[in-house]
């Protein structure tokens, strides 16, 4: 119990071994300010059911009521029971137990040890790769109730490691495991992690691997799960919605150059590259930087000559391969005079704008390779343009 507040606001309240706090909670139950929802369980809260309390507040019951108790195998990754009926929290110990709403499935194993995370009360979690060593038990039981997760979200989970860790980061990982599976007993699970680490960590296609993320990062095309989730919302978007037929007004070769004129101008504009209009005309015309911004007047001209060849405007990639040649090929024109940005090179470091981080640099190709199955899905021109529009 929270000892600056009073008993009666607590929305949990257990009864203890000290007999006068256990005659305050008689007296306070008596007077209907609070009512038992379970054994040696108490709550102040009389507008929700008690399924909903209990699970709100399970990690503190168990603290409080199973002290030493560890906190494993999925529930360990999840950090919540399960969550489909009936729900279960999984924890190390050699009971079973029904509370109103969930059931708290105990299962034979060792104690905390070095390295496990001290949680609320007297509860532990297992630390990660020990959680990661006990999914990889055989279960009976099978579904989003089974003492385990499964064998794709367990690959996820260790590419996510290597998204944010790098390599070096998931052999650190392995490393760690091993020395864990030897304190508790867990070879065999080990064995299993360690086969699954070297099948991500390889360049080979594996038998082993069933997660996409996994497979993907084991054929040398990692990608950013969340920004594929993005693809994915603006693709279903985009092919629900009819689209009227727009004649282009700017097939005749002076419309067309005009037209470009303006896209190069304010294309540059919005990113931060700005130049009276007379000034870009210049430039363009001339094909002569304006003194002392030589970089700045190359990145109009560059993008100009790019946008006014109309063979170039009309190249669409038929496959993922075609689609990074041609950004890469632009990308080389548009910055040409910018040696230090690489032109016409996917980035080797991350890019960051105010608080927004951009896909990291390892996981760029692979995302754009894993969209080009939306952009190639959709036959609407004016659909297929703003997803490719994503990708620019």
């Amino acid at each position: 119990m929270e000892k600056n507040i009073p008993i009666h606001l607590q929305e949990i309240i257990f009864a203890t071994s000290d007999s006068k706090l256990n005659r305050k909670v008689s007296k306070l139950e008596e007077e209907g300010k609070i009512k038992k929802i379970a054994p040696r369980i108490y709550t102040s809260n009389f507008n929700e059911p008690e399924s909903v309390i209990i699970r709100r507040n399970i990690f503190t019951i168990l603290g409080k009521l199973y002290p030493g108790a560890v906190v494993s195998h999925r529930s360990a990754l999840e950090f919540k029971p399960t969550a489909k009926k009936p729900t279960i929290c999984y924890l190390h110990l050699y009971k079973k137990i029904e509370l109103p709403g969930i059931t708290i499935r105990f299962l034979e194993g060792k104690p905390a040890i070095e390295g496990d995370n001290p949680f609320t009360g007297e509860l532990f979690v297992s630390q990660q790769e020990r959680a990661f060593l006990e999914n990889l038990q055989t279960s009976r039981q099978i579904g989003p109730t089974s003492k385990t997760i499964t064998l794709p979200e367990m690959e996820a989970k260790l590419e996510q490691i290597v998204q944010v860790k790098g390599e070096e980061g998931l052999n650190q990982f392995r490393d760690k495991a091993r020395d864990i599976a030897e304190k508790l007993e867990m070879q065999q699970e080990f064995e299993k992690l360690n086969k699954l680490v070297s099948a991500l960590l390889t360049s080979k296609p594996s038998k082993i691997l069933t997660s996409p993320f996994a497979l993907a990062r084991a054929l040398g095309n990692p990608y950013d799960k969340h920004r594929v989730e993005v693809f994915e919302k603006l693709f279903i978007e985009l092919q629900q919605q009819p689209y009227k037929d727009h004649k282009d007004r700017n097939l005749e070769s002076n419309a067309f150059r005009n037209i470009a004129f303006f896209e190069a101008y304010f294309s540059n504009y919005i990113e931060g590259t700005i130049f009276e209009i007379e000034e870009a005309k210049s430039i363009i015309q001339t094909e002569t930087p304006i003194p002392n911004r030589d970089e700045d007047s190359h990145d109009i001209l560059g993008t100009y000559k790019l946008v006014s060849n109309q063979k170039e405007m009309s190249t669409t990639p038929s496959n993922p391969e075609e689609l990074l040649n041609i950004l890469l090929y632009r990308h080389q024109i548009l910055l040409a005079t910018r040696t230090s940005k690489k032109p016409g090179q996917f980035k080797d470091k991350n890019n960051r704008a105010g608080e927004t981080n951009f896909v990291d640099n390892a996981l760029v190709r692979g995302t754009l390779i894993k969209g080009f199955d939306y952009y190639q899905a959709l036959k609407e021109p004016f659909a297929k343009a703003n997803l490719h529009h994503v990708y620019d």
